[in-house]
């Protein structure tokens, strides 16, 4: 499924609105998907990756990750709607085929962040509502583009940091709920010699270490080996 950038842009606002609410009700409630962190401490992450990307796409070039945010919830929920407001607003400025700095594959053009945003929106979407007790899955299109940023950017990137090691084998990622499916782990080119499968929203959760394979809704099939290998990996940072 295709998406394109208005509706990615469209994911990002109804995403951060579903946050705010989740902060409005419950800003000292635990975060479990993010150990250590409360929900006032999801939206000051949340909040100043917005901030960065914007000034990466003002500038074309990386910059430092360090932003402030107020500790009282009213300033807390404006600073998020700003920090979101203000990246919208320079997405419809920019011309988004622009040379620009990113950490994914080339080429390095400046669309990268509208969907880098919407998934990173997406994800911490799922983690304030599931720190409250319901958390909502994920719109399918947006789901599948997010397990093709994992298999494609993020994962590879883990590895050449030296964050997690690289599989020994390709997994064959299959989603239940389309006919979409992808192979992860195949820098050389290697046929999947295991399968993954669940529908697009777990898969997701799965790939940013949001479920394991232990939930009833995944199943694996091949190597016991390279289970662990894909329970201990850290596909997305």
């Amino acid at each position: 499924m295709v998406v394109d950038d208005i509706e990615l842009i469209d994911s990002l606002h109804d995403d951060v609105a579903k946050v705010i609410d989740v902060l409005r009700s419950a800003p000292g409630e635990p975060v479990p998907s993010c150990p250590g962190w409360s929900v006032s401490d999801l939206v000051d992450h949340h909040g100043g990756v917005l901030r960065w990307a914007t000034q990466i796409l003002e500038t074309g070039e990386p910059v430092v990750e360090e932003f402030r945010a107020p500790s009282a919830v009213t300033a807390l929920v404006d600073w998020y709607s700003e920090g979101a407001a203000g990246f919208v607003d320079v997405v419809r400025s920019v011309n988004l085929d622009r040379a620009c700095w990113t950490f994914g594959r080339p080429p390095a053009k400046a669309w990268f962040w509208i969907r880098r945003q919407a998934l990173e929106a997406a994800i911490h979407r799922w983690d304030a509502e599931f720190a409250v007790g319901r958390p909502r899955d994920f719109i399918g299109g947006v789901a599948s583009l997010g397990i093709t940023e994992v298999v494609e950017d993020l994962f590879p990137r883990q590895v050449a940091l030296q964050r997690t090691a690289e599989l020994s084998a390709a997994v064959s990622l299959q989603a239940t709920d389309t006919d979409a499916c992808w192979v992860l782990g195949c820098e050389r080119s290697d046929e999947p010699v295991a399968t993954l499968s669940a529908s697009t929203g777990v898969l997701l959760l799965l790939l940013w270490s949001r479920t394991t394979l232990d939930d009833g809704r995944v199943n694996y099939s091949g190597p016991p080996q390279l289970r662990e290998e894909i329970r201990a990996a850290r596909f997305a940072p």
